[in-house]
């Protein structure tokens, strides 16, 4: 019996309950390491106190949701003058305003207005998204329906003034509708 294994004959059951339990162990510890959830609330941000330095600085009204109802979450809100950094850290191209919100589901429906918009601002913002047809009116302005390439993400885009205005979600175009129309022009401050 060269080159077997030998059976050891003071081994017990208990030996091998012993051997499993620390085979087990450490791979149960890893299971459960890879498996928690990280399910926490998002921190809510500050709208009212961008807002104000925002109806300050800004040349056109800025549109905030108003009237959402407590299980909406403000995530997102920045402003910045032309050449200030933006959110990226990169010099801001035009005044730009963003404001974004969590719905009840988790899905996040984003606002961006800039007054240097244009074609490459509206091709960022809607995941190079192509008009759809049709026009909704919402928040005292029209808006052109678009969708991203590959049909997750849907975007109302509204240019006035030189100032381009779009809201945007991974959601279908009536539930992005029902937002926008809770949308509201916050007039400047001309203090």
């Amino acid at each position: 019996m060269t080159g077997m294994a030998a059976h050891n004959r003071k081994s017990t059951a208990r030996d091998m309950f012993i051997s499993m339990a620390v085979i087990m162990v450490p791979v149960l510890l890893i299971v459960w390491f890879f498996t928690q959830t990280t399910d926490h609330d998002p921190e809510a941000a500050d709208i009212a106190g961008v807002l104000t330095r925002a109806r300050a600085e800004s040349p056109y009204p800025l549109l905030v949701a108003q009237g959402l109802g407590d299980d909406w979450t403000p995530v997102r809100v920045a402003f910045a003058k032309d050449g200030q950094p933006w959110i990226t850290k990169d010099p801001a191209v035009g005044d730009s305003w963003q404001v974004g919100y969590l719905s009840p589901d988790g899905t996040y429906f984003g606002v961006q207005q800039r007054n240097d918009g244009g074609a490459r601002f509206i091709a960022s913002v809607t995941r190079d998204g192509a008009p759809v047809g049709g026009e909704v009116d919402a928040a005292g302005r029209s808006w052109e329906r678009f969708e991203s390439s590959d049909g997750r993400t849907r975007s109302l885009v509204s240019e006035t003034d030189n100032v381009t205005s779009i809201v945007t979600a991974d959601t279908d175009f009536l539930e992005l509708e029902a937002f926008a129309a809770t949308l509201a022009q916050v007039e400047l401050d001309q203090g």
